[in-house]
């Protein structure tokens, strides 16, 4: 059996062909004919590519959309009045305007958000409360706890809030909800609050 022997240059092009992750360095040689010392160098480039990643999350997790919900109910003045379901209930209404509460339910959510980024940013879109006639995004106020601001005192006037690299901010965003209950038309209000997280 013959043993084939290969060059440097067609080894090189073996390599470069099955894409070998061999690191290739460069090459010197000293040489004197006198005494001393003689030297040589080779240079390795090392390089490490780590690519970007952001998470965030609002709430469930996966495609959960959690929905923070309210439900207005009234009293009838004078003698207080908690109005039940039916037609031609008497009661001792003195003329004044009925008072209005809001109950709510899931309005406080876990939240988390991570990037290798330089930095990372979060921002909120929300749509104008549809239909009219019933709460504005400006009486959704968001209360914090944690690490994570959220990006504006109120829905409607969502700005960009920032967060530290490669450190889990975490905490609890509680939506309350105020305005005038008593002021809204009878009806079924939503919209949705769109979070976006962003690394540069």
């Amino acid at each position: 059996m013959t043993k084939k022997i290969l060059s440097p240059l067609a080894l090189g092009a073996v390599l470069a062909l099955t894409g070998s992750n061999y690191a290739l360095a460069d090459s010197q040689y000293g040489y004197t004919t006198g005494s001393g010392s003689i030297t040589a160098n080779a240079n390795v480039k090392l390089s490490v590519s780590v690519p970007k990643l952001i998470l965030l999350r609002v709430g469930s997790t996966n495609t959960t959309i959690d929905t923070a919900s309210w439900t207005s109910t009234f009293s009838i003045p004078g003698v207080p009045t908690a109005p039940v379901a039916g037609s031609g209930a008497s009661v001792d209404w003195n003329g004044s305007p009925p008072t209005a509460t809001v109950t709510p339910a899931n309005n406080t959510l876990t939240v988390y958000a991570w990037t290798n980024a330089n930095s990372g940013t979060i921002n909120c879109t929300a749509p104008v409360m549809a239909p009219t006639g019933g709460p504005v995004n400006a009486d959704f106020t968001v209360t914090v706890t944690g690490s994570l601001p959220h990006p504006g005192g109120n829905l409607g006037a969502c700005t960009s809030t920032s967060f530290n690299s490669n450190i889990v901010a975490t905490g609890t965003w509680q939506y309350v909800l105020g305005g005038t209950p008593a002021n809204w038309k009878a009806g079924s209000y939503a919209t949705t609050v769109t979070y976006t997280a962003t690394g540069v």
